[in-house]
């Protein structure tokens, strides 16, 4: 709970920064834009937001049936909302997917089984993340879409590196349980021998049980390619379609320089930056990254406007839309647990 607290005002301390240094050099531009944004082109725009939540949700829904049949396209897109919520106010998006086992658990699912559900749609989100970026990076070569910063630049390859390494990673503790037990154990002791880890058999057996749920994912997906692949696609149409919302954002303020392959790569390394950020949402740093890509497209207030509405549609309209369906969730289920007379 401490913990928790600590995040959220880091996360406020954070927001209210970008707000500040975005805005103090031309308030009343930055308003002007913002007040003269084209009503229908924006609610496209949240359109465009919504729909895409349907791709994410119908992935994780897949896992989920293979052990809860019933479990609905409803459940899974509040499921995922949810998650944004949870992801948007922890470091890392590390609030996520623990508390969303939790509420599988109450739909029936067991915790062994909503946790091999949760890392087979981690795992092809992940894919689909690299998968994008192979593409994106090819497309930056077509592109003049790299800034003039070369260390931001290099952290565009440092965050692909990153994601891969991730990825190999996950599929190994998955596919080859001896190699990821003699990895993982390799790793805990080199850090004790930097007194960094203390309790050794304790950690040692946390990675077990860890590990455990990695290799039998994997040998669940051995016998599953077929949905792996499916949740894979439906992952990449998620993040192409919030990758172009920039492209609809610069429409509604009446900016058309910015096409939507531009938007795509740009958002990409923008994505791709913010895995360096520990703050919850990666605040500061991706609004700063969004500025320097897209100022090669835009500048002044309609570029600062722009931000301010692709933050505010990415990441702070899903955390307080799942925000509510968690209020809702927790009301409902103590009106369950009532006892009428």
């Amino acid at each position: 709970m401490k913990k928790g607290k600590i995040s959220l005002i880091v996360l406020f301390i954070a927001m209210a920064l970008v707000l500040y240094f975005t805005l103090k050099d031309d308030f009343s531009g930055v308003i002007w834009e913002l007040r003269n944004v084209n009503i229908l082109i924006f609610i496209f725009t949240l359109i465009i937001l919504l729909i895409s939540f349907v791709f994410k949700s119908l992935s994780l829904k897949k896992f989920i049936c293979e052990y809860n049949y019933d479990y609905t396209l409803k459940k899974a897109y509040e499921l995922t909302l949810i998650g944004q919520f949870l992801n948007g106010i922890t470091p890392f998006q590390s609030g996520g997917q623990p508390f969303q086992v939790y509420l599988l658990r109450k739909e029936k699912v067991r915790i062994s089984d909503a946790t091999n559900a949760m890392i087979k749609d981690f795992l092809s989100y992940q894919i689909a993340l690299i998968i994008v970026g192979i593409v994106a990076i090819l497309l930056s070569f077509k592109i003049n879409v790299l800034t003039s910063n070369v260390y931001l630049n290099g952290l565009i390859f440092l965050g692909f590196i990153i994601n891969l390494t991730v990825l190999i990673f996950l599929l190994l503790f998955s596919l080859t349980k001896k190699l990821g037990y003699k990895i993982a154990h390799g790793i805990i002791h080199f850090f004790f021998r930097f007194k960094i880890v203390k309790k050794v058999l304790k950690d040692e057996n946390k990675i077990d049980d860890g590990l455990k749920h990695f290799y039998e994912t994997g040998l669940e997906l051995r016998k599953s390619k077929t949905i792996i692949f499916k949740c894979i696609a439906l992952n990449i149409v998620y993040l192409v379609l919030t990758y172009i919302i920039p492209f609809v954002i610069f429409r509604s303020l009446g900016y058309n320089d910015v096409d939507i392959i531009e938007s795509f790569v740009s958002v990409s390394f923008v994505m791709l930056i913010s895995n360096f950020i520990p703050i919850p949402g990666a605040t500061g740093g991706i609004e700063y990254s969004f500025l320097k890509f897209f100022g090669v497209f835009a500048e002044g207030a309609l570029l600062s406007g722009a931000m301010l509405l692709w933050r505010f549609i990415t990441y702070v309209l899903p955390m307080i839309i799942g925000f509510i369906i968690l209020m809702f969730e927790r009301g409902a289920k103590k009106n369950e647990n009532r006892v009428i007379y």
